[in-house]
């Protein structure tokens, strides 16, 4: 039973203020990153890799960098989910060019 991103949005907001994960109002609310992959129907691990490269900001609550513990605020997941998507318009790829040809390695072989 497939649940439709509004109702796990919601399920998310509920337990956030259940548990205390907001701070001054909706517009901070906090996510872990088990809830931001839930929401991005990716793994955890995905969420955490995209924090460690910096492309979506987080903030470590935990003790050390041994083992982290990522908050990611609500406002951070939506600017990067607008930036991933002005970066997937047409025709905003990079293009590659192909390198020329050069000297042939095996020419006995042909």
């Amino acid at each position: 039973m497939e649940q439709s991103p509004t109702t796990t949005q919601t399920k998310i907001q509920d337990k956030a203020e259940k548990t205390g994960s907001s701070l001054l109002g909706q517009s901070q609310t906090v996510l872990t990153p088990n809830e931001v992959a839930t929401l991005l129907r990716v793994t955890s691990e995905q969420v955490r890799n995209l924090i460690r490269k910096h492309q979506l900001p987080a903030i470590n609550v935990g003790a050390g960098k041994k083992r982290p513990l990522y908050r990611i605020r609500q406002q951070a997941l939506d600017d990067f989910l607008d930036n991933s998507r002005q970066r997937s318009q047409p025709g905003t790829r990079k293009k590659f060019r192909r390198l020329p040809h050069g000297p042939d390695f095996f020419p006995d072989l042909k």
